[in-house]
């Protein structure tokens, strides 16, 4: 989906900028990401053109998630019904943590969409009862009937930004309305915006995920307990689609994570009995206790990876394993 954004690009910036040097409050009307003089590591250079600000998302999101105290998070209740969101405006203020609860009462599924909003906040996770999400920023979330999801981010670029639900027939239907967010940008920690072009995940992924044939995707499935992934080691092929099933099979909650595989995977969506959840690319998927969560997506690169469990103590007790990718045929 290419998301939609209001208002000059111009305007987005000298806003941003005149919230900086004047500690201003300026709203900005369809603002998007200023280009800024701070990249991060691996971030796009510095001379990257600023005419094109949707092509960048939060580098540095992981300094905000650190930074704020999230005991003073703002619980926001949105509800996903046909054909509406209610409510259908939504105001929010820059560098204050939120947990938007996404609530479907609806009886079909619905997207809580707003990809340039999106590629704006630094994303904490997306919390349902079967599992917590993490991602560089999120480009879809579709929330069953009945279920909800909850989205733990820090909005940090003032700007009205669009909210749809682009399933066929619901945004034609008045399913649509408007994020705005308030105040400026926070000054510590130093915001960093980076090129999707230079994001540290497969950049044909979306291309890699539109051409496989899905209906004939390799599944296997990986069991969690303590303090082991079952199998410990497992291979895949490259450029073949693969529905992974990791199930929590013991009694506290663990982690499916492997940061350098997920980084050359095409990613599709991870899907739990509640939502499914659409990114470049994961970065830690977590499974509570008896639940399930699939992972759609294509492996690119072959190599060996390692996979971990990051929850204190998982590791040092043995959870840890392997990914073997093959090379393509």
């Amino acid at each position: 989906m290419k998301p939609v954004v209001t208002g000059p690009v111009a305007l987005a910036m000298v806003a941003l900028a005149f919230a900086a040097c004047s500690g201003g409050g300026a709203v900005v009307t369809g603002a998007t990401p200023p280009s800024t003089t701070e990249t991060a590591p691996s971030a796009a250079p510095t001379d990257a053109p600023s005419t094109a600000p949707a092509e960048q998302y939060v580098a540095n999101a992981a300094d905000f998630v650190s930074a704020a105290d999230w005991d003073t998070a703002k619980t926001v209740r949105i509800e996903l019904s046909e054909f509406a969101f209610t409510p259908k405006e939504i105001t929010l203020e820059a560098g204050q943590p939120y947990i938007l609860e996404v609530v479907n009462v609806g009886t079909v599924k619905h997207e809580f969409t707003a990809g340039a909003f999106f590629q704006t906040v630094a994303t904490r996770k997306a919390e349902t009862a079967e599992t917590e999400v993490k991602v560089p920023f999120f480009t879809e979330i579709e929330v069953l009937a009945g279920k909800s999801a909850d989205l733990y981010m820090i909005p940090l670029i003032p700007g009205t930004y669009e909210l749809v639900c682009e399933i066929e027939g619901h945004r034609e239907a008045g399913m649509f309305g408007t994020i705005t967010v308030t105040g400026t940008t926070p000054a510590a920690p130093a915001l960093q915006l980076a090129a999707l072009s230079s994001g540290p995940w497969a950049q044909d992924g979306p291309a890699q995920v539109k051409a496989a044939d899905w209906d004939a995707a390799e599944k296997m499935t990986i069991e969690l307990s303590e303090f082991a992934f079952t199998p410990k080691e497992f291979s895949m092929k490259a450029g073949v689609p693969y529905v992974v099933t990791v199930v929590n099979k013991g009694s506290v909650k663990h982690e499916f994570t492997a940061e350098d595989f997920f980084g050359t995977v095409a990613f599709r969506k991870a899907e739990s009995a509640s939502a499914e959840f659409k990114a470049p690319a994961p970065r830690e998927i977590e499974v509570f206790p008896g639940e399930t969560v699939d992972l759609y997506l294509v492996p690119s690169t072959a190599g060996s990876y390692k996979l971990v469990c990051e929850i204190e103590g998982h590791l040092e007790a043995g959870m840890f394993g392997t990914i073997t990718v093959a090379p393509a045929s």
